[in-house]
């Protein structure tokens, strides 16, 4: 995208972080930009959640559940948290050479390691489908699915890139493409052609391949021949641990829709899979505040405010995320008695836990920042078993009984045990000045409206609570603005910050 002249050459951009430390304004600028752009996308798919509804039933849904979480695993084995490795080596130093080498190294990992994984089980991708769901009639299914997360892996290397430049345009480019693509394929093979949860599946795939190729500029300018295959190995010494994180996510994230379903059935894996896209409102936020997280905190690594500027942009990332799970909670039934047939309304009593335990992996990844920075992440592992563990003990103590809704309640229960035990430990080896206080505000109010939500979910008629709904979504910030949890400086600085804005709209009217 043109955004520089184009005679000049793109290794020679200084589009990225490094070298530049932005303030909190430049983190919520990012990740408002990067929220924007994926909350857009999924405001449309959400959108088509309704329809695929009318033309997909419960077990079909809770089939795609399955297939999607089977996945999911070969995800976390081929991704092996590369993406954050490649962030942290990319910006150990600022010479083109190096980031060229870098680049290099990780699009030959990423593509070569994930089709030794990826090919053979495509070749038994029958197998897998008798395994998982009975019958090998799904084969298809299998094979589909495995092609896109393939395909996927080596589209992260532009779009982490695209990120780490700031080329924030070409970022939203390459995204609303992708995500066009696949929701006009999706209604053309589901609605007008009836292919069903295969017809989900086809559009993903093509989305993905039609990504490939438009992004294939954004890196392949920048290969390399020359390439240091000890920086190789360090990247794959500082990514392993990921893969056995990665699992133990994969446990918490998604091994409760194989145990949903063999208690209560695949049509409960439905409705949890409806409710779990809808929680993904506040999983938009957190992925956003990641995006704009990695490139904003490591430039100040050397500045000697590192801890101090973390520790301000937690504060801000619980607030955001915290005011999306309580509207989202407060809102869910209304929103699905407006958009869903009723059978699929038993579905919304899971949206408000999982909303909270999106809040919660995004505080993992923010008390986890000590890990990585000092290039510790192989005492990531062990913390990550542990709370899978709780996580695996709490499906089989709470699905037999509240099927869904139980699992949802044991993933929150074991992501905040993640959360804790990685702040522990990453406090020990890298000390943050945490502001307690604050955090706690912001958490402790957002669950307490999100469980109040609840209630009046199961004991207030729709009507009557719509206000009620309205005077939950707003206690949040006027309740932490009365518990002081934003700082004079900061509503000073907010407020300038609108002057400005206003006065520069001012002149932009007058000028016309």
């Amino acid at each position: 995208m043109g955004e520089l002249p184009v005679d000049e050459p793109a290794l020679e951009r200084r589009e990225d972080y490094a070298g530049s430390r932005g303030g909190l304004g430049t983190l919520a600028s990012d990740a408002a930009f990067y929220g924007g752009v994926r909350a857009l996308l999924k405001s449309l798919a959400f959108l088509l959640v309704p329809i695929y509804t009318q033309f997909v039933g419960r077990e079909e849904f809770g089939r795609l559940e399955l297939v999607l979480a089977t996945v999911a695993i070969v995800d976390v084995l081929i991704t092996a948290g590369m993406d954050g490795v490649f962030a942290r080596f990319y910006f150990d130093q600022d010479e083109r050479d190096w980031q060229r080498k870098v680049i290099t190294l990780y699009a030959l990992i990423e593509s070569v390691y994930p089709a030794a994984v990826v090919l053979p089980l495509v070749f038994l991708s029958a197998r897998l489908s008798d395994r998982v769901l009975g019958t090998e009639h799904y084969a298809a299914y299998f094979v589909i699915a495995l092609c896109d997360v393939y395909l996927t892996n080596i589209v992260d290397l532009p779009m982490n890139l695209t990120r780490l430049r700031r080329k924030r345009t070409t970022f939203a480019f390459y995204s609303l493409t992708r995500g066009l693509t696949q929701i006009v394929f999706t209604v053309l093979l589901v609605v007008v052609w009836h292919l069903g949860v295969k017809g989900i599946l086809i559009a993903s795939l093509t989305a993905v391949c039609v990504a490939f190729v438009l992004t294939l500029r954004e890196y392949v300018p920048s290969l390399t021949r020359h390439v240091d295959w000890r920086v190789g190995r360090e990247m794959v010494a500082f990514a392993w641990p990921g893969i056995i994180g990665g699992l133990a996510f994969f446990v918490m994230g998604f091994a409760d829709r194989f145990i949903v379903r063999h208690y209560h059935g695949l049509g409960d894996t439905g409705l949890y899979g409806v409710a779990y896209r809808y929680s993904q409102v506040v999983v938009v936020a957190v992925l956003a505040f990641r995006m704009g997280w990695t490139p904003w905190h490591y430039p100040w690594l050397k500045s000697g405010r590192h801890p101090e500027m973390v520790a301000r942009g937690a504060n801000y990332y619980f607030f955001g995320t915290g005011i999306l799970a309580v509207a989202i909670s407060a809102w869910i039934l209304p929103l699905f008695h407006l958009l869903m047939r009723e059978t699929w309304w038993d579905a919304t009593p899971a949206v408000a836990p999982l909303s909270l335990s999106a809040v919660a992996m995004g505080g993992y990844t923010v008390f986890a920042v000590g890990l990585n920075v000092t290039k510790r992440m192989r005492l990531l592992p062990p913390l990550a078993v542990c709370s899978a563990g709780l996580a695996i003990g709490l499906y089989f103590l709470l699905v037999p009984r509240w099927s869904f809704v139980g699992a949802a309640w044991a993933t929150v229960a074991a992501v905040t045990a993640l959360a804790l035990l990685v702040l522990a430990v990453a406090q020990r080896v890298y000390p943050v000045p945490w502001d307690w206080r604050r955090i706690a505000a912001a958490v402790g109010l957002a669950a307490g409206l999100c469980l109040a939500s609840l209630a009046i979910d199961a004991h207030v008629g729709l009507a009557v609570s719509l206000p009620i709904r309205l005077g939950l979504t707003l206690a949040y910030p006027f309740g932490l603005l009365a518990l002081g949890f934003f700082p004079r400086s900061d509503l000073a600085a907010l407020r300038a910050r609108l002057r400005r804005a206003r006065i520069s709209s001012n002149s932009f009217e007058a000028s016309r």
